[in-house]
Formats: C-alpha cells, sequence, structure tokens
C-alpha cells in the first residue's frame, strides 16, 4: 500500500519534461530581460562616471585661474604624463570613475610608455574617457604654460568636455580617419558607441548624455566651443573665421558600427 502512494506522488516522464520545457521557457523570456536590465544599469553608471569626470577638469580649472588641463604635459625632457594622470595624482579624479563598466573587452587601455612626437608617456590611467581635443589640444605644453582658459566655452550645455572611446589618447579630435577607424584591427570605432550604439559625452556644464556619433555633428558640431558663432571682442576673428561647424557629410565618413 505504501509503495503504491509513492508511485502516484512521483512525476511522470511527461510532466517533467513539460516542467522542463515550462522553465527553459521562463528562462528564454527572463534572460534578455535582465540582460537588458544589465546594460542599463551600465549605462546610468557610465553617465555618472562622465560627469564626476567632466567635475574634476573644471573643478581644477576653478582652481588654476579658469586654466583647462593640457592633454599631455611635458614633466622632463623627453617625458611627459597626461591630464588624466596629472589629475588623478592631484586628487581630482579617482582612476576607478575612469572606467566605463561596458567597455568593450573588460579593461580600457593608457597612453603610457607610448611615445608622442618627441617624448614618451610616463604617466597616465586606464580609461574610457578622453578630452575633447578641439578644447585642449596642444602640442607639448610645460608644466607652467597656460594658454586656454574655461570661459572661451561659449556655448558649455552644448560643446562636448570628455568623450568616451576604446584608444588609448588622452584626447580626441574629430578628424576623418578616427571617424572611420578601428582600434587596433579590432571591430568598433574609436569613440563610444556600446551602449546601444551611442557613447557616453559630457558637457562643459557638467551635464552627462547618450548619443550617437552622427549626432556630435548634426545639426551642428558640439567638438567646437560656439566661439566661432559671432564675433568676440575679446578675440576678434576674421568674417572667414566665422562659419558653422556642422558636418552634413559625416553619414559618409563614419565607421560604420556607429550607424548599426
Amino acid at each position: 500500500m505504501r509503495s503504491l502512494c509513492q508511485r502516484r506522488r512521483a512525476f511522470t516522464l511527461i510532466e517533467l519534461l513539460v516542467s522542463i520545457a515550462v522553465i527553459a521557457v521562463l528562462i528564454g523570456i527572463l534572460l534578455p530581460v535582465l540582460g537588458a536590465a544589465r546594460r542599463q544599469a551600465q549605462t546610468t553608471a557610465c553617465l555618472k562616471q562622465a560627469q564626476q569626470v567632466a567635475v574634476g577638469v573644471m573643478t581644477f580649472a576653478g582652481d588654476n585661474k579658469g586654466q583647462l588641463p593640457a592633454n599631455r604635459t611635458v614633466v622632463a625632457e623627453g617625458e611627459h604624463v597626461t591630464w588624466r594622470s596629472k589629475l588623478a595624482d592631484a586628487g581630482y579624479l579617482v582612476a576607478d570613475a575612469c572606467v566605463c563598466p561596458a567597455h568593450p573587452g573588460g579593461e580600457p587601455v593608457s597612453e603610457l610608455g607610448l611615445p608622442d612626437r618627441t617624448t614618451v608617456c610616463v604617466g597616465d590611467v586606464p580609461s574610457s574617457y578622453a578630452l575633447n581635443g578641439h578644447l585642449f589640444w596642444r602640442e607639448e605644453v610645460s608644466g607652467k604654460e597656460v594658454s586656454r582658459s574655461d570661459v572661451t566655452i561659449r556655448r558649455p550645455s552644448h560643446t562636448i568636455l570628455i568623450a568616451e572611446t576604446r584608444a588609448r589618447f588622452p584626447d580626441l579630435r574629430v578628424t576623418d580617419p578616427l571617424i572611420a577607424a578601428d582600434v587596433e584591427g579590432g571591430e568598433g570605432g574609436v569613440y563610444g558607441y556600446w551602449h546601444r550604439g551611442e557613447g557616453t559625452y559630457s558637457f562643459s556644464d557638467g551635464h552627462a548624455e547618450t548619443i550617437g556619433m552622427l549626432d556630435t555633428g548634426n545639426p551642428d558640431c558640439r567638438w567646437h566651443s560656439g566661439k566661432d558663432w559671432g564675433e568676440d571682442p575679446f578675440d576678434p576673428q576674421t568674417r572667414a573665421e566665422i562659419k558653422s561647424h556642422d558636418h552634413p557629410d559625416w553619414e559618409l565618413l563614419l565607421n560604420p558600427v556607429y550607424l548599426e
């Protein structure tokens, strides 16, 4: 009698297969949802970190009479450090905040040990973020040189300060070769694209957003300071220099990864 009850309580083969099938279907439904939630959490974390980096840069500028940090600073003959190293050493940046949790391959790279013209990098931080080189780029700047100020940024809420990147460069400028380039032969571009096809950018007013690479150039370029959208009484420009920086041709130049 006891053995008969035991047999009645047991699963039949069909019931077991049905249960397994139901579990498999539930897993199939839940995995994409969990994956999407994880990607959204990574994007949110990246936005916060890009903001932290931007705040660090602007805090540095505030403490240095408006001086924006140079992309690279010569510290000794034949040696330079990047802005990331300089600000991290001074306490304006936390190195962990420079790494996007969704960075392709897991870990970003740095410029440490690599040459740039006549100097070699002796200080850098592995980072997913680079400065907007149109605002910051200067060739072989010494530690005491001051040549740019944040007051030259005429449209801070519209002008990119920090751009997400897979590259080693401490700064990025939107040139045709970079727009079309892969990083070290890999599949993917120099600029961020791993947040549902978009990259994280923080702006000169401190806010951050994820946008497509094409959208940073159209309808007008977010990489330029806006100075040449009107005459500057303190730094006059010729009429020929006052022009729009829109890039209607970018769609023809962009790496396909930015258009997926």
